[in-house]
């Protein structure tokens, strides 16, 4: 299920995880990396998407697709819900292709220019 929201909160990343998407340039030929701070940012963002859970994902985690200023992009952050509702990032990049277009599009609200 997609849907608009504004979920505030902290966005948890343990230490592993935050490296991890920190280092993804050295993984990845052209990739940057991103700082966890800019994630808690995309939670923020009020015309933040959200699929909870993200059909894409094995685990049930859910996908967040939205703005970071201070990286100045659209970023896509995988987390998942523990039991107590928290959320705690596995992933995030730089949004492209489909997911960039999908917030594209939300953000005009159908409206043509």
């Amino acid at each position: 299920m997609l849907w608009v929201v504004n979920l505030g909160g902290e966005l948890q990343w343990d230490a592993e995880s935050a490296t991890y998407i920190r280092e993804r340039g050295e993984r990845y030929p052209g990739a940057e990396g991103v700082e966890p701070r800019w994630t808690q940012e995309v939670m923020s963002d009020v015309a933040l998407l959200a699929f909870e859970p993200d059909p894409k994902s094995r685990m049930g985690a859910s996908r967040f697709i939205g703005w970071s200023p201070t990286a100045d992009r659209v970023l896509v952050v995988i987390a998942y819900r523990d039991l107590d509702g928290d959320l705690h990032g596995i992933n995030a990049w730089p949004a492209t292709g489909i997911d960039l277009r999908i917030y594209e599009e939300g953000r005009d609200d159908g409206q043509e220019d």
